[in-house]
């Protein structure tokens, strides 16, 4: 029988979110971690925030950070979090992502973090994943939904 945890994260539903991060350390080593997102959580997605090593992605990326955060905003923890990875780099002018933000070497990088996170937590187990009921009235009992794990922002470490 599947576990239901709207809001509840039993250890075992909190291993299934660990074993998707620690996947997803794998192809994207400049993740380090993540911690459950502060906003609001909805029944059928769970928000994470994904902690990122700058250094270890502009390697990744053979891009520099923007100086921004690494001089000015990296002494104040307020500020510490961006909603698009590539906010932290700065990449070269020649780079016009107004045409097309979709072809930007930064955005593609974002969304193929995402992207896997979301398809190796989708692959794992059923026992360590999240269930929401249906609000349905129609079925008795009413079924069971998969939440899907989903990237809210970046920390920089």
């Amino acid at each position: 029988m599947k576990e239901e945890t709207p809001k509840d994260i039993t250890p075992i539903k909190r291993k299934g979110i660990d074993m998707a991060v620690r996947g997803l350390k794998k192809p994207y080593p400049f993740i380090l971690g993540y911690q459950d997102d502060e906003s609001d959580q909805y029944d059928s997605a769970h928000y994470v925030d994904l902690i990122v090593d700058l250094d270890k992605l502009s390697e990744y990326m053979d891009v520099p950070v923007n100086p921004y955060w690494k001089n000015t905003l990296s002494q104040d923890s307020n500020y510490k979090k961006v909603y698009a990875l590539w906010s932290y780099l700065s990449f070269p002018d020649e780079i016009n992502y107004d045409d097309d933000i979709h072809s930007h070497p930064g955005y593609m990088l974002g969304k193929d973090v995402i992207d896997t996170l979301e398809t190796i937590y989708e692959y794992l187990p059923e026992e360590y994943k999240l269930y929401y009921p249906s609000r349905s009235g129609w079925i008795t009992p009413p079924p069971s939904h998969p939440v899907r794990l989903k990237v809210n922002g970046y920390i920089m470490s």
